[in-house]
């Protein structure tokens, strides 16, 4: 009977006899203890902040710390030296190189042997050890973190940011653009597949599946909008050879298309995007009134006659510094992101309604419009402007950044610095030096490395169409322009058959001509060490060593085929001679210098 009424008094919300664990505040502890120290009486200090008297008393006497919250033993490590743990947890997290439960729980072991509080002997740290740590130290949490591409790592640096701020304030104030949010647009691209990935799920079983469609080729759509909330109808790029209207089956009005090799986009792809769609769908531009285009500065999206396109029709291109699109661009930072997910919904609810019909490969068009309209809202391209502080202009986005990874690749100082308070306990040192021998990776020396001369360092970070920059690209183009040499697959041997007569050999690749002088790169393929009586001047030419077809050294039938011939490059001779046999030259460099021993000089 007892147990039938304790049962029902759980049910009906009643208190089971069992009363709460430490009914008083931290701070009213606090207020309490001050109280007594000030000279009020125990018991009406106690009274007077409802604090229990033992638990007053004890603290009072030192029996137990006034800091200590719990019951149980005291925690291992001291307030101060979980401070400076939580101290170094949150610096190696803010420069991307946080540590895991696992990580923290070894720190804090190897710390207790450095202080001696604990032996190596002894087992290390458990997981109860660290729960208690992140109740002791609620602000901590253990996060999932973004991931930060190594170049965006090091490219997202304060002095890049603060010059691209500038750049653009120019501009803005140039043209007058700093009221006109309807003439700012970004343009960039997202790659999408079928093989979508599929959301959480509701299920009771331990590691629930979703049915995904196969690999398939990538799709590219190209979004754009302006600062005061438009979007531009998508451009989708198909893989394929031509266009097919089948491919924009379920399309949103005014979306288009085309198909490239790959799926992806490319110069000729982006110029026809801008010349055409974009145009045709963006507020009329003027001379008065010019439009602000701010895009990546993928190499597909600079080239000299979109340039001059673009002045011609008063659009001031603006490509954002290399690897910062995370940060700066507004699709990547509010739309795009909004996009991939809904884009994932809707292609799982695609799959589920269509589980027993075949897939519709047509049906990426029609999803990935839905998925646009949904994600390039309104309020989401005014807040992406707005957090990239490009409309409102506002340089003080800036302090919104974490640089700090990127000065990792520098001589930076550390982020905590040297402690050099003289009143610390040797203990308190003992730990801050452990620390900071673990944050000492952290402010090496980078490596040197060569710069490089790319267009990203000539056109990040600046508006393209002006004159000087049009200038510095036609320039770089200029100096790192290559002719393009015409690629010819190397011949192969055929096999000889036994029935055909020794002579016949297949042709193959010829190792050096002199008279070809067309600049090519040393690689791999240059190092040729045999070549072709097809680059002979005529089929009777013989070795000008050993007057013969054949080396003397190698009588069978097959000579020809593993007889490597070199042209002497000297104008009045340009003989051939056998390598390795008729001479000690065993390879010859293409477009190299090479002398026949007839000329009794210096062989190279």
């Amino acid at each position: 009977m007892l147990r039938v009424k304790m049962h029902n008094a759980i049910f009906d919300g009643e208190p089971t006899g069992r009363g709460q664990y430490r009914q008083y505040m931290s701070n009213a502890l606090d207020k309490a203890y001050e109280a007594v120290i000030d000279g009020m009486a125990i018991r009406r200090a106690s009274e007077k902040f409802c604090v229990p008297f033992s638990t007053l008393h004890d603290r009072i006497s030192g029996k137990v710390s006034v800091d200590c919250v719990t019951t149980g033993r005291e925690p291992l490590l001291s307030l101060e030296e979980e401070k400076l743990l939580v101290d170094h947890i949150d610096v190696m997290a803010n420069f991307g190189y946080g540590y895991s439960r696992a990580e923290v729980t070894a720190i804090a072991t190897d710390l207790a042997i450095h202080l001696g509080k604990r032996s190596k002997d002894d087992p290390p740290l458990s997981m109860q050890w660290f729960y208690g740590f992140v109740k002791r130290w609620p602000d901590l949490r253990v996060k999932k973190p973004r991931s930060l591409d190594l170049q965006r790592a090091k490219a997202t640096s304060e002095e890049t940011i603060t010059h691209y701020f500038d750049e653009l304030g120019s501009i803005l104030k140039k043209y007058r653009l700093e009221d006109s949010p309807q003439r700012i647009y970004n343009v960039d691209e997202k790659g999408l597949v079928e093989n979508h990935v599929p959301p959480s799920i509701v299920s009771s079983q331990q590691v629930p599946t979703a049915v995904v469609a196969p690999r398939s080729s990538t799709t590219t759509v190209i979004g754009c909008g302006n600062a005061s909330g438009n979007a531009i109808p998508p451009f989708f790029v198909f893989k394929g050879q031509r266009m097919r209207e089948e491919l924009l089956s379920g399309c949103t009005p005014g979306s288009t298309g085309t198909v490239t090799e790959t799926g992806w986009s490319n110069t000729e792809v982006f110029q026809h995007y801008l010349q055409s769609h974009f145009k045709k769908h963006a507020v009329a531009a003027s001379e008065e009134f010019p439009l602000l285009v701010l895009y990546d500065g993928h190499k597909s999206h600079i080239s000299i006659p979109l340039i001059t396109w673009a002045r011609e029709n008063n659009i001031v291109l603006f490509v954002l510094p290399a690897h910062t699109s995370h940060v700066l661009q507004p699709m990547d930072v509010g739309c795009f992101g909004p996009f991939s997910k809904v884009y994932n919904n809707l292609r799982h609810k695609s799959m589920r309604e269509n589980a027993s019909s075949s897939i519709d490969k047509h049906s990426i068009c029609e999803l990935a419009c839905k998925a646009y309209n949904l994600s390039l809202t309104t309020s989401n391209l005014q807040s992406s402007f707005r957090k990239c502080g490009i409309y409102p202009f506002d340089k003080s986005t800036t302090t919104k950044i974490n640089f700090a990874p990127s000065t990792v690749f520098k001589q930076a100082s550390k982020s905590n610095g040297e402690n050099d308070d003289g009143d610390q306990t040797s203990s308190l040192t003992d730990v801050t030096t452990f620390f900071q021998d673990k944050e000492d990776v952290l402010s090496k020396k980078a490596v040197p490395t060569k710069k490089r001369n790319v267009l990203s360092a000539v056109v990040g970070g600046k508006p393209i169409t002006e004159s000087s920059i049009l200038d510095k690209i036609v320039s770089h183009q200029a100096k790192t322009y290559v002719p393009k040499r015409k690629s010819q697959p190397p011949k192969t041997s055929k096999p000889i058959s036994k029935k055909k007569k020794c002579t016949q050999a297949s042709p193959r690749p010829s190792t050096s001509k002199a008279a070809n002088n067309s600049p090519v790169s040393i690689n791999d393929s240059d190092l040729l060490d045999w070549s072709s009586d097809s680059d002979r001047e005529a089929d009777n030419e013989v070795c000008c060593v050993c007057s013969k077809r054949e080396p003397q050294a190698i009588g069978n039938c097959y000579s020809e085929l593993y007889t490597s011939w070199a042209q002497c490059t000297h104008p009045t001779c340009q003989h051939w001679v056998h390598l390795r046999y008729c001479t000690s030259v065993r390879v010859v460099r293409r477009n190299s210098e090479f002398w026949c021993p007839c000329h009794n000089e210096k062989e190279e």
